[in-house]
Protein backbone atom coordinates (compact mmCIF):
# COMPACT_ATOMS: atom_id res chain seq x y z
CA UNK A 1 0.00 0.00 0.00
CA UNK A 2 1.25 3.28 -0.86
CA UNK A 3 2.32 6.22 1.67
CA UNK A 4 -0.33 8.25 -0.06
CA UNK A 5 -3.07 5.71 0.66
CA UNK A 6 -2.16 5.44 3.86
CA UNK A 7 -2.06 8.79 4.62
CA UNK A 8 -5.61 9.49 3.38
CA UNK A 9 -6.85 6.49 5.52
CA UNK A 10 -5.40 7.80 8.68
CA UNK A 11 -7.09 11.10 8.13
CA UNK A 12 -10.23 9.24 7.26
CA UNK A 13 -9.99 7.69 10.70
CA UNK A 14 -8.64 11.61 12.45
CA UNK A 15 -12.16 12.75 10.70
CA UNK A 16 -14.49 10.00 12.15
CA UNK A 17 -13.24 10.57 15.50
CA UNK A 18 -13.56 14.41 15.45
CA UNK A 19 -16.93 14.75 16.39
CA UNK A 20 -16.13 12.72 20.08
CA UNK A 21 -13.69 15.83 20.48
CA UNK A 22 -15.68 18.64 19.47
CA UNK A 23 -18.63 17.87 22.19
CA UNK A 24 -16.45 16.76 25.02
CA UNK A 25 -14.61 20.24 24.47
CA UNK A 26 -17.99 21.98 24.47
CA UNK A 27 -19.21 20.48 27.27
CA UNK A 28 -16.70 21.86 29.57
CA UNK A 29 -18.74 25.57 29.55
CA UNK A 30 -16.86 28.38 31.74
CA UNK A 31 -19.59 27.92 34.37
CA UNK A 32 -19.06 24.37 34.38
CA UNK A 33 -16.20 24.49 36.72
CA UNK A 34 -18.39 26.88 39.34
CA UNK A 35 -19.75 23.93 41.76
CA UNK A 36 -21.69 24.68 44.29
CA UNK A 37 -20.49 24.40 48.03
CA UNK A 38 -20.73 23.88 51.47
CA UNK A 39 -21.97 27.38 53.29
CA UNK A 40 -22.75 28.33 49.79
CA UNK A 41 -25.66 30.99 48.81
CA UNK A 42 -27.56 30.08 45.88
CA UNK A 43 -29.80 31.43 43.90
CA UNK A 44 -32.99 29.20 42.85
CA UNK A 45 -35.36 29.90 39.72
CA UNK A 46 -38.31 27.97 38.65
CA UNK A 47 -37.95 26.24 35.41
CA UNK A 48 -41.16 26.64 33.92
CA UNK A 49 -42.66 30.44 35.52
CA UNK A 50 -41.73 33.64 36.41
CA UNK A 51 -41.97 33.49 40.26
CA UNK A 52 -40.07 35.18 42.31
CA UNK A 53 -36.09 33.96 42.84
CA UNK A 54 -35.37 32.43 46.18
CA UNK A 55 -32.11 33.09 48.15
CA UNK A 56 -31.47 30.40 50.20
CA UNK A 57 -29.56 30.86 53.36
CA UNK A 58 -25.79 29.12 53.65
CA UNK A 59 -25.77 25.23 52.91
CA UNK A 60 -25.49 22.97 55.27
CA UNK A 61 -25.32 18.97 54.60
CA UNK A 62 -28.81 17.44 55.92
CA UNK A 63 -30.63 20.29 56.39
CA UNK A 64 -33.45 21.69 53.73
CA UNK A 65 -34.35 24.73 51.64
CA UNK A 66 -38.16 25.64 52.57
CA UNK A 67 -40.12 26.68 49.98
CA UNK A 68 -44.04 27.13 49.80
CA UNK A 69 -45.70 23.97 50.52
CA UNK A 70 -42.45 22.24 49.71
CA UNK A 71 -38.23 21.92 50.39
CA UNK A 72 -35.53 20.69 48.57
CA UNK A 73 -32.84 18.84 50.41
CA UNK A 74 -29.33 20.72 50.70
CA UNK A 75 -27.42 17.96 49.52
CA UNK A 76 -28.91 18.01 46.51
CA UNK A 77 -27.73 21.19 46.05
CA UNK A 78 -24.66 20.84 46.87
CA UNK A 79 -21.65 19.31 44.75
CA UNK A 80 -23.91 20.46 41.47
CA UNK A 81 -22.99 23.25 38.78
CA UNK A 82 -24.08 26.59 38.81
CA UNK A 83 -26.97 26.51 36.02
CA UNK A 84 -27.60 22.82 36.58
CA UNK A 85 -31.51 22.09 37.58
CA UNK A 86 -32.77 20.81 40.91
CA UNK A 87 -35.61 18.92 41.79
CA UNK A 88 -37.90 19.71 44.94
CA UNK A 89 -39.54 16.99 47.11
CA UNK A 90 -42.80 17.58 44.81
CA UNK A 91 -40.75 16.92 41.40
CA UNK A 92 -40.87 21.04 40.15
CA UNK A 93 -37.68 21.96 38.77
CA UNK A 94 -34.95 24.95 39.90
CA UNK A 95 -32.50 26.47 38.42
CA UNK A 96 -29.47 26.96 40.34
CA UNK A 97 -27.65 29.80 39.93
CA UNK A 98 -25.15 32.29 41.72
CA UNK A 99 -26.55 35.49 42.85
CA UNK A 100 -25.63 38.54 41.54
CA UNK A 101 -25.47 41.86 44.13
CA UNK A 102 -28.68 42.86 42.54
CA UNK A 103 -30.41 39.51 42.77
CA UNK A 104 -29.23 38.99 46.27
CA UNK A 105 -30.25 42.62 47.88
CA UNK A 106 -33.56 42.62 46.28
CA UNK A 107 -34.77 39.14 47.39
CA UNK A 108 -32.52 38.24 50.35
CA UNK A 109 -34.44 38.09 53.51
CA UNK A 110 -35.61 41.49 55.53
CA UNK A 111 -35.93 43.72 58.31
CA UNK A 112 -36.83 46.89 56.51
CA UNK A 113 -37.70 47.77 53.40
CA UNK A 114 -34.40 47.92 51.15
CA UNK A 115 -33.11 50.15 48.92
CA UNK A 116 -33.73 48.36 45.75
CA UNK A 117 -30.80 47.65 42.89
CA UNK A 118 -31.23 50.23 40.28
CA UNK A 119 -32.01 52.95 42.75
CA UNK A 120 -29.01 52.20 44.56
CA UNK A 121 -27.02 51.61 41.37
CA UNK A 122 -28.16 55.30 40.28
CA UNK A 123 -27.45 57.07 43.80
CA UNK A 124 -23.72 55.19 43.39
CA UNK A 125 -23.47 56.90 39.75
CA UNK A 126 -24.58 59.74 41.16
CA UNK A 127 -21.27 60.12 43.66
CA UNK A 128 -19.01 59.47 40.23
CA UNK A 129 -16.40 57.21 42.15
CA UNK A 130 -12.98 57.00 40.24
CA UNK A 131 -10.89 55.09 42.83
CA UNK A 132 -7.22 53.71 41.93
CA UNK A 133 -6.12 51.03 43.18
CA UNK A 134 -2.77 50.38 45.95
CA UNK A 135 0.68 51.22 44.61
CA UNK A 136 3.77 49.88 45.57
CA UNK A 137 4.79 52.53 47.27
CA UNK A 138 2.11 53.87 49.05
CA UNK A 139 1.92 57.73 49.78
CA UNK A 140 0.88 58.40 54.03
CA UNK A 141 -2.64 60.10 53.00
CA UNK A 142 -5.50 60.41 54.39
CA UNK A 143 -8.36 57.69 53.77
CA UNK A 144 -11.43 57.79 51.28
CA UNK A 145 -14.11 57.90 53.75
CA UNK A 146 -17.89 57.57 52.47
CA UNK A 147 -20.48 58.45 55.59
CA UNK A 148 -23.94 56.43 54.98
CA UNK A 149 -26.42 57.31 57.96
CA UNK A 150 -29.87 54.70 57.85
CA UNK A 151 -28.22 51.45 57.54
CA UNK A 152 -31.41 49.72 56.58
CA UNK A 153 -31.13 46.56 54.95
CA UNK A 154 -27.54 47.10 53.97
CA UNK A 155 -28.66 46.77 50.48
CA UNK A 156 -27.18 50.65 49.47
CA UNK A 157 -24.02 49.56 51.74
CA UNK A 158 -22.88 46.95 49.50
CA UNK A 159 -23.37 48.54 46.41
CA UNK A 160 -20.84 51.53 48.09
CA UNK A 161 -18.74 49.10 49.37
CA UNK A 162 -18.03 47.51 45.55
CA UNK A 163 -17.56 50.94 44.20
CA UNK A 164 -14.58 51.52 46.49
CA UNK A 165 -13.69 47.93 46.65
CA UNK A 166 -10.31 48.17 44.06
CA UNK A 167 -9.12 51.12 46.26
CA UNK A 168 -8.06 48.58 48.90
CA UNK A 169 -5.44 45.71 49.27
CA UNK A 170 -6.68 41.62 49.25
CA UNK A 171 -8.05 41.59 52.85
CA UNK A 172 -6.46 38.64 55.38
CA UNK A 173 -9.17 36.33 57.01
CA UNK A 174 -12.17 37.57 58.85
CA UNK A 175 -13.34 37.37 62.27
CA UNK A 176 -16.76 35.30 63.13
CA UNK A 177 -19.72 37.21 63.47
CA UNK A 178 -21.74 35.93 66.61
CA UNK A 179 -25.79 35.15 66.12
CA UNK A 180 -25.94 37.67 69.23
CA UNK A 181 -23.76 41.33 69.28
CA UNK A 182 -22.83 41.45 72.95
CA UNK A 183 -22.50 45.62 72.54
CA UNK A 184 -23.91 47.96 70.44
CA UNK A 185 -21.25 49.05 68.45
CA UNK A 186 -18.95 46.28 68.12
CA UNK A 187 -18.67 45.55 64.39
CA UNK A 188 -16.67 42.73 63.16
CA UNK A 189 -15.24 42.42 66.91
CA UNK A 190 -18.61 40.23 67.96
CA UNK A 191 -17.27 36.61 68.79
CA UNK A 192 -18.43 33.58 70.24
CA UNK A 193 -16.74 32.84 73.41
CA UNK A 194 -17.76 29.66 75.39
CA UNK A 195 -16.20 31.26 78.84
CA UNK A 196 -17.04 27.52 80.64
CA UNK A 197 -14.80 25.65 78.31
CA UNK A 198 -11.17 25.78 79.34
CA UNK A 199 -10.39 22.62 77.67
CA UNK A 200 -6.71 22.81 75.81
CA UNK A 201 -8.31 22.54 72.15
CA UNK A 202 -10.91 25.45 73.27
CA UNK A 203 -7.89 27.51 74.71
CA UNK A 204 -5.97 26.84 70.76
CA UNK A 205 -9.55 27.81 69.30
CA UNK A 206 -9.56 31.25 71.45
CA UNK A 207 -5.96 31.62 70.44
CA UNK A 208 -6.60 31.68 66.82
CA UNK A 209 -9.16 33.60 66.69
CA UNK A 210 -7.24 36.13 68.63
CA UNK A 211 -4.49 36.03 65.80
CA UNK A 212 -7.27 36.41 63.33
CA UNK A 213 -8.89 38.95 64.90
CA UNK A 214 -5.21 41.07 65.33
CA UNK A 215 -4.38 40.23 61.89
CA UNK A 216 -7.63 42.07 60.82
CA UNK A 217 -7.41 44.89 62.71
CA UNK A 218 -4.10 45.91 61.28
CA UNK A 219 -5.19 45.24 57.90
CA UNK A 220 -8.42 47.58 58.44
CA UNK A 221 -5.92 50.54 60.17
CA UNK A 222 -4.17 50.43 56.63
CA UNK A 223 -7.35 50.93 54.49
CA UNK A 224 -7.33 53.52 51.60
CA UNK A 225 -11.23 53.88 51.54
CA UNK A 226 -13.69 52.90 53.99
CA UNK A 227 -17.95 53.10 54.32
CA UNK A 228 -19.41 54.52 57.39
CA UNK A 229 -23.05 52.76 58.06
CA UNK A 230 -24.76 54.26 60.78
CA UNK A 231 -28.42 52.96 62.17
CA UNK A 232 -30.34 53.84 65.66
CA UNK A 233 -31.17 50.51 65.86
CA UNK A 234 -28.80 47.58 66.90
CA UNK A 235 -31.29 45.12 65.80
CA UNK A 236 -30.90 46.40 61.86
CA UNK A 237 -27.36 47.19 61.77
CA UNK A 238 -26.51 43.24 62.94
CA UNK A 239 -28.86 42.49 60.48
CA UNK A 240 -27.52 44.61 57.75
CA UNK A 241 -23.97 43.38 59.07
CA UNK A 242 -24.87 39.71 58.06
CA UNK A 243 -26.25 40.44 55.03
CA UNK A 244 -23.14 42.07 53.13
CA UNK A 245 -20.98 39.59 55.09
CA UNK A 246 -23.22 36.91 53.47
CA UNK A 247 -22.85 38.50 49.94
CA UNK A 248 -19.90 36.30 47.86
CA UNK A 249 -18.06 34.89 51.07
CA UNK A 250 -17.57 38.45 52.39
CA UNK A 251 -16.16 39.74 48.90
CA UNK A 252 -17.02 43.75 50.18
CA UNK A 253 -17.57 43.35 54.17
CA UNK A 254 -14.37 44.42 55.16
CA UNK A 255 -14.08 47.40 53.19
CA UNK A 256 -17.29 48.63 55.67
CA UNK A 257 -17.42 49.66 59.26
CA UNK A 258 -21.03 49.07 60.50
CA UNK A 259 -21.87 52.00 63.47
CA UNK A 260 -25.40 52.26 65.98
CA UNK A 261 -26.59 55.27 67.32
CA UNK A 262 -27.21 58.85 66.38
CA UNK A 263 -25.48 60.97 63.65
CA UNK A 264 -24.62 64.11 66.36
CA UNK A 265 -23.01 61.79 68.38
CA UNK A 266 -20.77 59.63 65.44
CA UNK A 267 -20.14 63.21 63.72
CA UNK A 268 -19.42 65.38 67.02
CA UNK A 269 -16.53 62.89 68.48
CA UNK A 270 -15.23 62.68 64.74
CA UNK A 271 -15.04 66.18 64.14
CA UNK A 272 -13.35 66.16 68.20
CA UNK A 273 -10.28 63.60 66.52
CA UNK A 274 -9.79 65.58 63.61
CA UNK A 275 -9.41 68.82 65.13
CA UNK A 276 -12.68 70.19 63.56
CA UNK A 277 -11.78 69.60 60.24
CA UNK A 278 -14.04 68.01 57.61
CA UNK A 279 -12.88 64.32 56.85
CA UNK A 280 -15.68 63.07 54.59
CA UNK A 281 -15.81 62.34 51.06
CA UNK A 282 -19.58 62.05 50.12
CA UNK A 283 -22.19 61.58 52.62
CA UNK A 284 -25.76 59.94 52.14
CA UNK A 285 -28.42 60.80 54.61
CA UNK A 286 -31.67 58.24 54.36
CA UNK A 287 -33.95 58.95 57.07
CA UNK A 288 -36.94 60.82 58.49
CA UNK A 289 -36.50 64.71 59.64
CA UNK A 290 -33.28 64.53 56.97
CA UNK A 291 -33.11 68.59 57.02
CA UNK A 292 -32.53 68.28 60.51
CA UNK A 293 -29.02 66.80 60.06
CA UNK A 294 -27.37 68.80 56.86
CA UNK A 295 -25.68 71.36 59.65
CA UNK A 296 -22.96 68.59 61.20
CA UNK A 297 -22.97 66.88 58.51
CA UNK A 298 -21.86 69.89 56.34
CA UNK A 299 -19.23 70.85 58.93
CA UNK A 300 -18.05 66.87 58.23
CA UNK A 301 -18.07 67.11 54.59
CA UNK A 302 -14.90 68.55 52.42
CA UNK A 303 -15.44 71.03 49.75
CA UNK A 304 -16.33 69.67 46.71
CA UNK A 305 -18.11 66.78 48.90
CA UNK A 306 -21.52 65.59 47.69
CA UNK A 307 -24.30 64.67 50.17
CA UNK A 308 -27.37 63.22 48.91
CA UNK A 309 -30.47 62.96 50.40
CA UNK A 310 -32.68 60.20 50.11
CA UNK A 311 -36.60 60.83 50.66
CA UNK A 312 -39.73 59.28 50.14
CA UNK A 313 -41.55 62.57 49.22
CA UNK A 314 -40.23 65.56 46.90
CA UNK A 315 -41.64 67.78 49.92
CA UNK A 316 -39.11 66.52 52.04
CA UNK A 317 -36.52 67.85 49.46
CA UNK A 318 -37.86 70.98 49.44
CA UNK A 319 -37.34 71.25 53.30
CA UNK A 320 -34.04 70.39 52.98
CA UNK A 321 -33.70 73.30 50.50
CA UNK A 322 -35.05 75.68 52.53
CA UNK A 323 -32.67 74.87 55.80
CA UNK A 324 -29.92 75.39 53.59
CA UNK A 325 -31.55 78.92 52.44
CA UNK A 326 -32.35 79.78 55.78
CA UNK A 327 -29.15 78.81 57.64
CA UNK A 328 -26.37 79.64 55.20
CA UNK A 329 -25.46 76.64 54.97
CA UNK A 330 -22.35 75.96 52.49
CA UNK A 331 -23.73 73.88 50.24
CA UNK A 332 -24.94 74.03 46.79
CA UNK A 333 -28.17 72.41 45.19
CA UNK A 334 -26.81 70.21 41.79
CA UNK A 335 -29.84 68.32 41.30
CA UNK A 336 -32.95 66.64 42.66
CA UNK A 337 -33.60 63.07 40.50
CA UNK A 338 -37.19 60.56 40.97
CA UNK A 339 -36.22 57.17 41.38
CA UNK A 340 -38.16 54.08 41.57
CA UNK A 341 -39.47 50.69 39.83
CA UNK A 342 -41.68 52.50 37.10
CA UNK A 343 -39.02 54.73 36.17
CA UNK A 344 -36.20 53.92 34.04
CA UNK A 345 -33.03 53.24 35.22
CA UNK A 346 -31.40 56.79 35.20
CA UNK A 347 -34.21 58.30 37.17
CA UNK A 348 -36.16 61.44 35.90
CA UNK A 349 -34.90 64.91 36.94
CA UNK A 350 -36.69 67.20 38.75
CA UNK A 351 -36.28 71.08 38.99
CA UNK A 352 -36.05 72.23 42.65
CA UNK A 353 -35.09 75.61 43.49
CA UNK A 354 -35.80 78.78 45.58
CA UNK A 355 -36.72 81.61 43.08
CA UNK A 356 -37.59 85.32 43.60
CA UNK A 357 -40.72 86.14 41.28
CA UNK A 358 -39.84 88.64 38.65
CA UNK A 359 -42.47 91.59 40.63
CA UNK A 360 -40.66 91.05 43.98
CA UNK A 361 -37.53 91.35 41.97
CA UNK A 362 -38.54 94.79 40.40
CA UNK A 363 -39.47 95.71 44.02
CA UNK A 364 -36.17 95.65 45.53
CA UNK A 365 -34.75 97.49 42.02
CA UNK A 366 -36.55 100.43 42.55
CA UNK A 367 -35.62 100.01 46.65
CA UNK A 368 -32.12 99.35 45.70
CA UNK A 369 -31.52 102.53 47.97
CA UNK A 370 -32.45 100.64 51.03
CA UNK A 371 -31.77 97.67 53.00
CA UNK A 372 -32.19 94.28 50.72
CA UNK A 373 -33.85 91.72 52.56
CA UNK A 374 -32.48 88.91 50.68
CA UNK A 375 -33.52 86.40 52.89
CA UNK A 376 -37.40 87.10 52.18
CA UNK A 377 -39.63 86.57 49.26
CA UNK A 378 -37.90 83.35 48.09
CA UNK A 379 -40.29 80.74 46.54
CA UNK A 380 -40.07 77.07 45.67
CA UNK A 381 -40.54 75.63 42.00
CA UNK A 382 -41.00 72.44 42.10
CA UNK A 383 -41.59 70.35 38.70
CA UNK A 384 -40.41 67.63 36.42
CA UNK A 385 -37.82 68.70 34.02
CA UNK A 386 -39.41 68.44 30.37
CA UNK A 387 -38.38 66.14 28.07
CA UNK A 388 -36.95 63.46 30.31
CA UNK A 389 -37.60 59.83 30.90
CA UNK A 390 -40.92 59.04 33.19
CA UNK A 391 -40.44 57.23 36.39
CA UNK A 392 -41.68 57.03 40.23
CA UNK A 393 -40.77 56.11 43.56
CA UNK A 394 -38.69 57.85 45.57
CA UNK A 395 -36.61 61.58 45.52
CA UNK A 396 -32.85 62.12 45.55
CA UNK A 397 -31.65 65.30 46.39
CA UNK A 398 -27.68 65.97 45.52
CA UNK A 399 -25.88 68.59 47.24
CA UNK A 400 -22.19 69.76 46.92
CA UNK A 401 -20.16 71.11 49.98
CA UNK A 402 -18.85 74.35 48.73
CA UNK A 403 -16.10 76.81 50.77
CA UNK A 404 -18.56 79.49 51.71
CA UNK A 405 -21.67 81.20 50.38
CA UNK A 406 -20.83 84.11 47.90
CA UNK A 407 -19.88 87.44 49.69
CA UNK A 408 -23.01 89.47 49.36
CA UNK A 409 -22.27 93.30 48.54
CA UNK A 410 -23.58 95.83 50.75
CA UNK A 411 -26.07 97.66 48.38
CA UNK A 412 -26.57 95.04 45.94
CA UNK A 413 -29.67 92.89 45.03
CA UNK A 414 -29.17 88.61 44.03
CA UNK A 415 -31.92 87.85 41.34
CA UNK A 416 -32.03 84.59 40.72
CA UNK A 417 -33.52 83.95 36.81
CA UNK A 418 -36.74 81.89 36.92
Amino acid sequence: MSLYIRSLRSAGRGIGKAPTCVFASCSRRLYSSNVVRENDIVLLKHRTNTSAPIITEKLQPGRSVALTGDFIRADDIIGKSFREVVTSRKKVLYRIHQPSLAEYTDNSPRLVTPIYSQDASLIVSLLDLNLTPPRADPEDEAPFEIFEAGTGHGALTLHLARGIHAANTPSPEIPELSSAPEESDVGYRRLKLDIEDISEEALQEKAAKEEVKATFEKWRSTRRAVIHTLDISDKHSAHAEKVVKNFREGIYYPHVDFHVGTIEEYLSARLIESGQKPFLEHAILDLPATQSYLDIVAKALKPGGSLLVFCPSVTQVIECIKEVKEKKLPLFMEKTVEVGGAIGVGGREWDVRPVKPRALQKTEVLEAGLEAADDEGWEMICRPKVGVRIAGGGFVGQFQRIVEFPARLEGTVSITPT
